[in-house]
């Protein structure tokens, strides 16, 4: 991990004018609430040192704000109609207080949940969102927001979807980079 945030952080140098960038946002996906701790433990680290490294002689430490995605829960939220009857909450709801783990205001560790798009059937499933780092300037609504905003920026699909789009390109990504390495396997074992 370390060395892949590096590269990033050199290739986004490269393309502007040797600056290094003053903000990172880090959308991790694919850890479950059991896994979260511990995989936590681990990165959140890998990151500050793969930064630290490359800004060891800047004036300004570089802002970092980590964002955990998790799609695989149970929860489902529910609002009443005008004739009292259960719905889907809107495209854009946003649960981050009752129901939430951490909900201070102030707190720099919290999460959210977020329903990025509408159901037409069925029931709506939200996203949950968890901020165990922020030292950025970024408010807890400014997070809300953006993850929002992002949820409309993947290109390959006409309305929101259920993650950020950097996750989705992730996902489109890896798989085909696993789809190319099955290819290449294929390959050397038939030659």
């Amino acid at each position: 991990m370390k060395d892949s945030i590096e590269e990033a952080i050199k290739s986004f140098s490269k393309n502007h004018n040797g600056e290094f960038p003053t903000n990172f946002i880090i959308y991790r996906d694919g850890v479950g609430d059991a896994q979260r701790d511990q995989v936590l433990s681990a990165e959140i680290p890998q990151f500050e040192a793969a930064i630290i490294k490359l800004y060891n002689k800047a004036a300004d430490k570089p802002e970092i704000t980590v964002v955990v995605v998790n799609k695989r829960i149970s929860q489902r939220f529910f609002v009443t109609d005008a004739q009292g009857r259960l719905t889907n909450p809107p495209s854009g709801c946003i649960i981050d207080k009752g129901l939430v783990e951490n909900q201070g205001a102030e707190s720099k560790k919290f999460d959210f949940f977020l329903t990025p798009a509408s159901a037409t059937q069925g029931c709506v499933l939200p996203t949950h969102f968890f901020v165990p780092k922020n030292d950025s300037t970024l408010s807890k609504i400014d997070i809300q927001h953006l993850t929002f905003a992002l949820c409309h920026f993947y290109f390959n699909w006409a309305g929101p979807i259920k993650v950020p789009a950097p996750c989705q390109y992730a996902h489109k990504i890896a798989e085909f980079y696993m789809t190319i390495g099955a290819t290449k396997k294929r390959h050397h074992n038939t030659a």
